[in-house]
C-alpha cells in the first residue's frame, strides 16, 4: 500500500513537471508577443479602461516589465481623456497622444504610426473608435 502512494506521488510530480514545461513552450509560442499596445480611441469611455488593465496585467504576469501603451485619441467628447488621464497616474508607461478631428486625422495617425516603426519591439494596434458616434453626430446636425 505505501508503495503505490509513492507511486502516485511520484507520477504526479513528473506529470506537473510536463505539464508545466508544455504550457511554457506551448505559451510562448502561439501568444503574442507584443509589447507595444497602441490603441486609436474616439469615445471609448466603456473600454479603454478595461483594455489597459487587462493588458497591464496580462504583461505582468508573463513578463517582468511592463509593456508600454499609447493612446491616440482623436477628439472624444466623452469621458476617454479623464480615465487616461487618472490611468496614467496610475500606470507610468501609457502614454498619450491627442489628434484633432479632422480630414486630415488618418493621415496624422498613419504617419505616427511610421514614425514609431523603425523600433525593435513588437506592437499590437486596435482601434476603438466608436463608429456609432460619427453617425450620431451626423444625424443630429441634419
Amino acid at each position: 500500500m505505501e508503495l503505490w502512494v509513492l507511486w502516485s506521488v511520484a507520477l504526479y510530480i513528473v506529470m506537473f513537471y510536463l505539464a508545466k514545461k508544455l504550457s511554457h513552450y506551448f505559451g510562448n509560442y502561439y501568444h503574442n508577443k507584443a509589447v507595444h499596445l497602441v490603441m486609436i480611441t474616439k469615445n471609448s469611455q466603456h473600454s479603454v479602461e478595461w483594455m489597459i488593465r487587462s493588458y497591464h496585467v496580462s504583461n505582468k504576469s508573463k513578463r517582468k516589465k511592463a509593456g508600454k501603451i499609447t493612446c491616440i485619441d482623436v477628439g472624444s467628447t466623452d469621458d476617454t481623456l479623464l480615465i487616461l488621464e487618472r490611468l496614467k497616474q496610475r500606470y507610468p508607461n501609457l502614454e498619450i497622444v491627442r489628434i484633432t478631428p479632422g480630414e486630415g486625422a488618418e493621415e496624422r495617425i498613419k504617419e505616427w504610426l511610421e514614425s514609431k516603426r523603425n523600433s525593435t519591439e513588437k506592437w499590437l494596434v486596435l482601434d476603438l473608435r466608436d463608429s456609432d458616434s460619427s453617425q450620431d453626430t451626423e444625424r443630429s446636425l441634419a
